[in-house]
């Protein structure tokens, strides 16, 4: 039986919905909005093969000279590797650390930002904690920033109410905030924005997706 590829699954999942459009609307409020200008070193948790956050350090991170990111997924983590050396992060320093957020073992310097998109809803509480008192005990300063992209659960939607039939907990943003405050860190700036994704006459790889998040 050929091995199931995340990677695959995936980005098939993502052709259901027009977040990469969105977000990347969203990038120029942030950019009007927060400055980034004193981010030269940036940590990015989960990236998979790291188009978003990618795409987020080229529009924002201007004065950016490392990038680590952190995955669990081979492929994913292999893919990562492989836009890196194809220069689509130009003068910057990078690595891929292939690990979970679970296992990670930190990074030898502090950095300038952490980049959070999607990840931490499937990170339990007490890993979450962790993490970010390991960021502000060792690798933040007063200054630095946290960016984080997740779901709202709390809003109505077809796709979070199939994940919960099929017994997939989400954590709401509301609730991650709460632990981000609670470690010491505060919000400069939030934004909302609607993503649609249509599952209608799912195709294989989606149902497989589905399936891979369920169990």
């Amino acid at each position: 039986m050929a091995e199931i590829s995340y990677l695959r699954l995936l980005a098939e999942f993502r052709k259901r919905d027009n977040f990469a459009a969105v977000f990347r609307a969203a990038l120029e409020d942030v950019a009007a909005k927060v400055d980034f200008s004193r981010v030269k070193s940036c940590l990015a948790f989960g990236t998979n093969s790291g188009e978003r956050e990618m795409e987020f350090a080229r529009r924002l991170l201007a004065n950016l000279r490392s990038f680590t990111g952190v995955e669990p997924d081979p492929e994913s983590a292999s893919a990562l590797r492989a836009s890196f050396q194809k220069g689509l992060l130009p003068g910057v320093e990078t690595l891929v650390v292939e690990t979970s957020i679970q296992s990670w073992n930190g990074v030898g310097d502090h950095v300038d930002a952490v980049l959070l998109f999607n990840v931490l809803g499937h990170v339990d509480a007490k890993d979450r904690e962790d993490l970010f008192q390991q960021l502000m005990r060792r690798y933040l300063s007063c200054g630095d920033l946290v960016v984080v992209c997740t779901d709202v659960c709390s809003v109505p939607s077809a796709d979070v109410l199939l994940m919960e039939r099929l017994g997939v907990q989400h954590v709401d943003y509301d609730k991650l905030e709460e632990e981000i405050l609670d470690a010491g860190f505060r919000v400069v700036f939030k934004q909302d924005f609607e993503v649609r994704r249509d599952l209608s006459d799912p195709s294989d790889g989606v149902v497989k997706f589905v399936k891979m998040c369920a169990d």
